[in-house]
C-alpha cells in the first residue's frame, strides 16, 4: 500500500508538469548579423616573393587587408597601410607576422616566411654591375663580391638572347671591380650574324660573367645583367583616358564624365581624376586598350596591349583636398583570357595623407596581350571621394 501511494504521487507530479507545459511555445532568437565593426578583418594576401633567397638578395613583402583600421607587421616594420609592398634584404630566414585590427578590437593574423640561404664563405662571386655604350664600344663593369679571389674567366655579350661577343677577364681579387669592354665588337651591327636591324628602335642586351661556368662561386645565379637599349615602351593612361571604356555600378559612363552621382572622371596636366559612384561601396573603373587609326580618315580602333619586357605600372595616388570620405581603395588590373577583370593588390588611401607611390611589376607578363584597368572603390559610404592618379603610366626599364 505504501509503494502504491508513492507511485500515485509520482504519477500526479508528472501530470502536473506535463499540464503546465502544454500549449507553451519555445522561441529561438537568432543572433543578429554582425555589424561592420564586429566583423573580423580579412587578410586577402600576405606573401614574400621570392620566398627563397641567398644572403644579400632582396625579397618583396606584399599585403592586402580588408576591414581593418590598423595593420601591423612584425618584426621590425610596424604599422602599415591596408595594402602595399616593401623591398627587404633579410640577413637570415625570417617569418613576418601581419596583425589586422578593426575598431571593435577584433584582429586577424597571417604569416609570410622568407628562407635565406647563407652565402658560402671562401668563394668568389662575379657579377656584372653595369653595361653601356660609348660610341660603338660596348663597355661593362664586373665585380667580385665574394671573399676569395676569382681566377680568369670569360664574359659573354648577347643581343636579343643571341651571343654576339666575348671578353677575357683576368684574375679579380675579392672586393674589386674593374671597367672593361668587348674589344672585338662594334655597335654598328653590320654583318653580325643573327643581330637585329640597326634601324630597330629597341634592343634587349645582356652581359654574363663567368659565362663558361668555370668558377665555383658562392652564388651561381647572379652573373648576368640585362638592359633595354633604345626607345622604350611607354603607355600613358592620361593621354588615353578619353578613349577608354568607363563604367561604375550604375552602368556605362560616357566621356567626358564631369560629375554626378553615378561616378566621374576627368584628365588634365598629367593627372587623371576618378570618383566612384556615390553609394555604399561605390566604384568606378576605366578599361584601357591600344588605340590606333587603321588608315587616314578611318575611325579609331583598339586592340590588346602587348606587354614588353621589364615593364611596370607606376603612379602617385592620393585623395583630392575636398573629399569628405575617410578612405578609398585603388587598384591596377588587367583582363584575363575570359575577359574577367583581375586586380593586383589594392592600396588604401586615407584622407589627409600625402599622395603615395603605387607600382606593379609586370615582368612576369612580358609578351602577353591584354587590356588594363584602373579601379577605385569606396571603403564605406562616401559623399565625395575622388582619387588623383598622377602620371599613371606603364614604363619599360
Amino acid at each position: 500500500m505504501k509503494y502504491k501511494l508513492q507511485l500515485t504521487l509520482i504519477a500526479i507530479s508528472l501530470a502536473v508538469l506535463v499540464g503546465s507545459t502544454a500549449g507553451c511555445v519555445t522561441v529561438i532568437r537568432e543572433k543578429p548579423a554582425p555589424t561592420a565593426e564586429e566583423m573580423l578583418p580579412i587578410i586577402n594576401s600576405f606573401t614574400t616573393s621570392p620566398a627563397n633567397v641567398s644572403a644579400g638578395q632582396q625579397t618583396t613583402l606584399s599585403w592586402d587587408v580588408s576591414g581593418a583600421t590598423v595593420a601591423n607587421i612584425q618584426p621590425g616594420i610596424g604599422d602599415v597601410g591596408s595594402s602595399g609592398t616593401l623591398q627587404l634584404t633579410p640577413p637570415a630566414s625570417i617569418t613576418y607576422t601581419l596583425t589586422a585590427t578593426n575598431q571593435a578590437g577584433s584582429s586577424t593574423t597571417g604569416s609570410a616566411t622568407v628562407t635565406v640561404t647563407p652565402v658560402v664563405s671562401g668563394k668568389p662571386d662575379l657579377v656584372i654591375t653595369d653595361i653601356w655604350l660609348t660610341g660603338s664600344a660596348v663597355n661593362y663593369k664586373i665585380a667580385n663580391r665574394g671573399d676569395a679571389d676569382a681566377k680568369p674567366s670569360q664574359t659573354y655579350f648577347y643581343i636579343n638572347n643571341l651571343k654576339q661577343s666575348s671578353d677575357w677577364v683576368d684574375s679579380l681579387a675579392a672586393g674589386n671591380e674593374i671597367t672593361t669592354s668587348f674589344a672585338n665588337f662594334n655597335w654598328n651591327l653590320s654583318g653580325v650574324a643573327g643581330a637585329p636591324s640597326p634601324t630597330l628602335a629597341q634592343f634587349n642586351v645582356k652581359a654574363c660573367a663567368d659565362a663558361g661556368n668555370d668558377i665555383e662561386e658562392s652564388i651561381e645565379d647572379n652573373n648576368c645583367l640585362a638592359k633595354v637599349w633604345g626607345q622604350t615602351f611607354t603607355y600613358d593612361f592620361v593621354d588615353n583616358a578619353h578613349m577608354a571604356e568607363w563604367r561604375s555600378g550604375a552602368g556605362e559612363l560616357k566621356w567626358p564624365i564631369v560629375g554626378g552621382a553615378n561616378g566621374a572622371a576627368s584628365a588634365a596636366n598629367d593627372m587623371l581624376m576618378m570618383c566612384p559612384q556615390k553609394v555604399s561601396n561605390g566604384w568606378i573603373q576605366g578599361r584601357f586598350a591600344d588605340y590606333y587609326t587603321p588608315s587616314i580618315g578611318a575611325p579609331m580602333s583598339s586592340r590588346e596591349i602587348e606587354i614588353p619586357q621589364n615593364a611596370r605600372f607606376t603612379a602617385r595616388v592620393g585623395l583630392t583636398g575636398d573629399t569628405s570620405t575617410d578612405s578609398v581603395r585603388v587598384a591596377f588590373g588587367y583582363l584575363d583570357v575570359t575577359g574577367s577583370v583581375v586586380l593586383f593588390p589594392k592600396m588604401e588611401i586615407h584622407s589627409g595623407e600625402a599622395s603615395r607611390v603605387y607600382e606593379i611589376d609586370l615582368s612576369d607578363m612580358a609578351g602577353k596581350k591584354t587590356e588594363f584597368v584602373l579601379w577605385v572603390e569606396a571603403t564605406y559610404s562616401p559623399v565625395e571621394g575622388c582619387v588623383k592618379w598622377s602620371e599613371p603610366k606603364i614604363v619599360q626599364e
